[in-house]
C-alpha cells in the first residue's frame, strides 16, 4: 500500500468535516463563505504538497523514544485543556478571586497550556532547541507566507466582511502587540505543541495523516473553554471548534511536510483573515 492510498481515509474524513462546516454556513445564509472555505482547504493542501515534493526538506526530526514521549505530550495536552478550562471558569464565575488563589491555575497553564513543560521535558532529554522544529529552508518559509496570503485571498473573495485586521490590530494594541500576542503568544506556542504531538505519532498509524488530524482536533478543543465561557452555548462552541479543524490540518500538514514549525507560525500568527470564523 503506497502513501497515497494510506492518505485516502483521512481525506474522506476531512471531506465529511468540510461538508458539515459547509452545511452550517449554508444554514446561516453564508453560502459563498462555505464554498470558499471548502475549496480553500483542498487548494492549500495541494499547494503545500506540490511545493514540498519539488523542494524536499532534508531535515531529519530526531525522536528518541516515540512511545514514551507521546504519553508525556498527550498527558500535557490534556492537562493544558483542563487548566485553561479552570482558568476561564474561575474568571467568569469568581471574577474577584485574588492572585494567591489563582496562582496554582496560572502555574498549571504556564507548564501545560503554553506548554513550557514539554519544552523543559525535551531539553532534559538532551534535545537541542533548534532541532525542535526551528530549522527550515528559505523556500519553506516562503511557502508559509504563500499559505497565509492564500488564506487572505480566499477571505477577500468569499468572506470580505469577516476580515479582522482592523479590529485585531486595535485589540492587540498595534502591530507590536500582534507580534507579541499573535506570533509568539499564540502561534509559536500552539505550533510547537502541534509539532511535539505530531512527531511523536509519526508512523504509528495505518492511515497516513491521522496524527495531523488528531493534533488538530486536540488543538481545536483547546479553544472550547474560551469560546464557551463567553457565549455559554455548547452547540455553537462545538461548531466553532469544528470550523477551525481544517485550518489546523493545513498548518499541521505544512509542519509535517517542511519538518519545521516556522512556516506555520507565520501563517498562524498573522491570521487575522477571520476566514474560519462563523
Amino acid at each position: 500500500m503506497n502513501i497515497e492510498k494510506k492518505s485516502v481515509p483521512i481525506l474522506i474524513i476531512m471531506t465529511l468535516i468540510n461538508s458539515v462546516i459547509f452545511f452550517n454556513y449554508y444554514q446561516d445564509n453564508k453560502l459563498m463563505h462555505g464554498i470558499g472555505y471548502f475549496l480553500f482547504f483542498y487548494i492549500a493542501i495541494f499547494l503545500i504538497k506540490f511545493v514540498t515534493n519539488k523542494y524536499n526538506s532534508d531535515t531529519i526530526i530526531e525522536v528518541k523514544n516515540p512511545k514514551a514521549e507521546f504519553k508525556i505530550v498527550f498527558l500535557f495536552a490534556v492537562l493544558g485543556v483542563v487548566f485553561i478550562a479552570i482558568n476561564f471558569y474561575l474568571r467568569y464565575k469568581f471574577s474577584g478571586l485574588g492572585l494567591l488563589l489563582k496562582l496554582p491555575v496560572i502555574i498549571g497553564m504556564f507548564f501545560f497550556t503554553i506548554p513550557v513543560g514539554i519544552l523543559i521535558y525535551f531539553l532534559r532529554k538532551k534535545y537541542k532547541i533548534l532541532d525542535l522544529g526551528l530549522r527550515a529552508k528559505p523556500i519553506h518559509i516562503l511557502l508559509g507566507v504563500v499559505v497565509w496570503a492564500l488564506t487572505g485571498a480566499f477571505a477577500y473573495m468569499f468572506n470580505y466582511e469577516g476580515i479582522l485586521w482592523t479590529a485585531g490590530l486595535k485589540e492587540f494594541g498595534g502591530f507590536g502587540g500582534l507580534l507579541l500576542e499573535g506570533l509568539i503568544g499564540a502561534a509559536l506556542v500552539e505550533e510547537f505543541a502541534r509539532f511535539a504531538f505530531q512527531t511523536r505519532l509519526e508512523n504509528r498509524f495505518v492511515w497516513s495523516g491521522f496524527q495531523i488530524l488528531l493534533a488538530s482536533i486536540v488543538w481545536s478543543l483547546m479553544h472550547f473553554p474560551v469560546t464557551y465561557f463567553k457565549s455559554r452555548e455548547i452547540g455553537n462552541t462545538l461548531i466553532y471548534c469544528l470550523q477551525i479543524v481544517p485550518l489546523g490540518v493545513i498548518w499541521g500538514y505544512l509542519t509535517h511536510k517542511t519538518k519545521s514549525i516556522l512556516p506555520s507560525i507565520f501563517a498562524h500568527g498573522f491570521n487575522l483573515w477571520g476566514f474560519q470564523n462563523g
